[in-house]
């Protein structure tokens, strides 16, 4: 009867001669030196015939026995010409890259299980103890750690439990390498969270696999975790943006008081001033004449600027109000947009764009029934885009936006929105990420990468409409937006 650490140590050895042999045989295949392989077929075949005797029922605990039963390569002896021909050079251009640790504290385990994964594109670092690995997996950043159940001062169960108890090093997978005779420790390992196990000796087409299905299930996760992440922050944005929205209808309201009252006030002064008795008073000369009529003129001008700067906080407060509470109206398409216009003036102004707007090409209703607040927004984050990003630093140049409708075949009536400038345009490789979330070019210019993303959303889904963009660097961007005339 072989005990348990005499039977992992021959399995070592086993390991490195069948592992030698092998690359040895891909060494000689790929360097014209067929001769060599068939010999070297017979070392191994010689090897693995022993190690299936070494693991019959008469030598191996109950669980070790099971998982020899399972494990395909271990089931029969291959001849030297199968050994020779299932084991050509690997290609390099294998399913992904990543960087690897390999922990193992027999030198010999570390080079074999190295060289191979070398050959497959992998970059390998290797540690020869628990305590090295722990100190390396702290210092640099792996993808995958391949770790041997069995070794001195500290076992691969330990560094698997201060990994998982790790808040960096928990998430980096870890692949158990085993003897048979270890299988009980590999269980404890695989309930503690590791991924998968190796079993030695190194199967090559079973490293590739194995390696390869964990990488891939890795890639995912961290995938799961961005877009949750992302989801997260676009929501704390969006919450943001709704309490933004609430303070300046609130603020709104709050200026409205006071322009009443001014125009209250200078609307009793130009009455009181108009008064016969009052105007003869004024008459007596030219000087005071001229001045009653300064008076009535800059009065009358007053209450006019007044009442335009009324509708416009106006305007701004409904808009502010529909997108708070997401309503659903009936507008005039083209007043809605000239309103939107109006609001971007001043900063139109200082950025010396000179916005044009078209509704020529509406020939039938100007009424839409959707989201005037959404569509509000969207126009804003086109034209902040555009002094952003088309017309930097204030050197100006057109927008021209323009509407019109159409009817498709089998398709209710449409509305198609155009927003074009002839600024810096847009980099092709861009073209395809700009509507994706928290991307952006401008982070030192403001931008957060949210803007378009939002507008796609609020078109695909809110609307019930698609975006789309042509750009040519140099020349300038266009956003054309189609949407039903009536949201259902």
């Amino acid at each position: 009867m072989i005990d348990a650490l005499t039977r992992h140590e021959l399995l070592n050895w086993l390991n490195q001669i069948i592992g030698y042999s092998e690359m040895l045989i891909e060494e000689a295949d790929g360097s014209g030196q067929e001769n060599l392989i068939g010999d070297l077929g017979k070392i191994t075949c010689a090897a693995q015939q022993m190690l299936v005797q070494l693991q019959t029922p008469l030598t191996c605990s109950p669980s070790c026995h099971s998982a020899i039963n399972t494990n395909d390569s271990h089931k029969q002896t291959a001849s030297p010409d199968q050994v020779a021909h299932h084991f050509n050079p690997v290609d390099t251009e294998c399913n992904g890259r990543g960087s690897l640790l390999v922990v193992d504290d027999n030198p010999a385990n570390q080079e074999i299980l190295s060289r191979r994964l070398e050959n497959q594109g992998y970059q390998i670092a290797m540690a020869g103890s628990g305590v090295e690995a722990l100190e390396k997996l702290t210092s640099n950043r792996f993808d995958l750690v391949l770790l041997d159940v069995m070794m001195p001062d500290m076992g691969g169960y330990e560094v698997l439990q201060r990994m998982k108890a790790d808040t960096v090093l928990r998430n980096i997978p870890v692949i158990m390498i085993s003897a048979c005779s270890d299988m009980g420790q590999v269980i404890l390992c695989i309930e503690a969270g590791a991924e998968d196990y190796l079993p030695k000796p190194f199967n090559s087409t079973l490293l590739k696999a194995r390696i390869s299905a964990t990488l891939e299930k890795k890639r995912l996760c961290e995938q799961e975790r961005r877009y949750a992440s992302q989801a997260m922050q676009t929501e704390a944005a969006l919450e943001r943006h709704r309490a933004l929205t609430q303070a300046v209808a609130g603020v709104a309201h709050e200026i409205n008081t006071p322009l009443g009252i001014v125009k209250t006030g200078l609307s009793i002064i130009r009455n009181r001033l108009s008064l016969p008795n009052i105007q003869a008073l004024f008459r007596e000369n030219s000087e005071t004449e001229a001045l009653l009529q300064d008076m009535l003129e800059s009065s009358g001008l007053t209450i006019k600027n007044v009442d335009i700067a009324h509708r416009l906080i106006e305007n701004f407060k409904k808009i502010a109000v529909d997108q708070l509470l997401e309503h659903q109206d009936t507008v005039d398409l083209p007043a809605l947009l000239k309103d939107t216009v109006d609001l971007f003036k001043i900063s139109a102004r200082q950025a010396r764009l000179d916005i044009r707007l078209d509704a020529s090409g509406i020939l039938k209703a100007r009424e839409w029934h959707g989201y005037p607040g959404y569509l509000t927004q969207i126009m804003m984050n086109f034209l902040q885009n555009i002094e952003r990003y088309a017309y930097p630093n204030g050197i100006g140049g057109q927008v021209d936006i323009a509407v019109s409708d159409r009817v498709l075949p089998a398709k209710a009536p449409q509305f198609v929105l155009t927003v074009r400038d002839y600024g810096a345009g847009i980099n092709p490789e861009h073209i395809g990420k700009i509507f994706d979330p928290f991307f952006t070019t401008g982070r030192g210019k403001g931008g957060t990468g949210l803007g378009l993303a939002i507008v796609n959303n609020m078109v695909t889904v809110a609307m019930q409409g698609a975006v789309s963009v042509e750009s040519e660097p140099g020349f300038g961007t266009c956003f054309t937006l189609c949407f039903p005339k009536n949201l259902t």
